[in-house]
């Protein structure tokens, strides 16, 4: 099923300013941790975006993003220190491999619905990060770097990852409007209202849902292996943390699941109270940070996107 073309004239200026805005912002003198904090969140909008496109489109909840995360980390790292490949060059490889391998995982978990996807999408997540914990160990070699981790090579300035992420991020906005406004992204909207129904019209849901998986995990891995390049150094208990998904989620929630800023300022807006209360509260945040989520649930059930829509400010470029 083609993609349609999308009329996104009210969304596309918007974004130009602030993409604008956003190229200018290093060249006028942002530096240090301002200039990481923006990094950081276009990272997190970037990766809730990437799951938006799957589990907020069809409704099929992921739990297991992670893997592709891990996965894209460990094979950009592997590519630069063992094959001596670029930046660059390991990091498309590693996006086309996490492509392979979320082909192989989705053919077995996307006849699953509910829970058991759920709950298969997490075992597959779990299952991959103790293949690199104990690979090596079984394997009698010296690979995955076992709990130990890798040492990548040392990272250009920071504004070089703040570019990176910011074209990931970008991507990731225009590329979820024009699934949004397609055949295909009514296609996989129909297999979360009515999957059933959506069979007995001709739509081929599986591969539809193949197809979303391998993208969203692609791009995943991809951002996977650029952070793992900013920090130089990973290992299995911090690139396949459940943490990082239950984060995920959280920022899709809060912002609006199958919108198409939803994950943008949901993922803004929990990185920066994040910050703000882990600066003031170093030991107590997360009880603040808690707080802060479940009020915003409460009173916006369908998120801020959501809660716009319902307040009648809803535009087709937001929503």
């Amino acid at each position: 099923m083609l993609m349609g073309r999308p009329k996104l004239n009210g969304f596309l200026l918007p974004l130009l300013i602030l993409g604008v805005v956003l190229v200018f912002l290093p060249l006028l003198g942002l530096e240090g941790y301002r200039l990481r904090l923006l990094s950081l969140i276009f990272m997190w909008v970037a990766l809730a975006g990437c799951w938006n496109l799957m589990s907020g489109n069809t409704g099929y909840i992921d739990f297991g993003p992670v893997a592709y995360f891990g996965a894209g980390s460990y094979c950009t790292a592997l590519l630069m220190i063992k094959g001596g490949l670029p930046f660059f060059l390991s990091l498309m490889i590693g996006g086309c491999i996490c492509g392979i391998l979320s082909f192989i995982v989705g053919l077995a978990t996307l006849r699953l619905q509910g829970a058991y996807f759920a709950i298969a999408t997490f075992a597959a997540a779990e299952a991959l990060k103790q293949i690199v914990l104990e690979g090596d160990q079984v394997l009698g070699m010296d690979f995955f770097g076992g709990a130990h981790g890798l040492t990548l090579p040392s990272a250009p300035p920071g504004f070089f990852f703040y570019y990176v992420m910011l074209f990931i991020m970008g991507g990731v906005v225009i590329l979820t409007a024009l699934i949004h406004k397609s055949k295909w992204g009514y296609g996989l909207r129909a297999i979360r209202d009515a999957e059933q129904a959506a069979e007995l019209a001709g739509v081929p849901t599986f591969w539809i849902k193949v197809r979303v998986y391998i993208l969203s995990s692609s791009l995943i891995g991809c951002i996977g292996g650029v952070e793992a390049y900013w920090l130089t150094y990973i290992i299995p208990d911090d690139v396949f943390n459940v943490m990082r998904t239950i984060q995920i989620i959280i920022m899709t929630l809060l912002g609006g699941m199958g919108t198409i800023l939803g994950p943008v300022i949901g993922a803004s807006f929990f990185t920066l109270i994040s910050e703000y209360l882990g600066a003031r509260f170093v030991y107590d945040y997360l009880i603040f940070v808690g707080m802060v989520i479940v009020a915003v649930i409460l009173l916006m059930p369908r998120g801020i996107m959501g809660a716009l829509a319902k307040e009648g400010r809803r535009s087709s470029w937001l929503y």
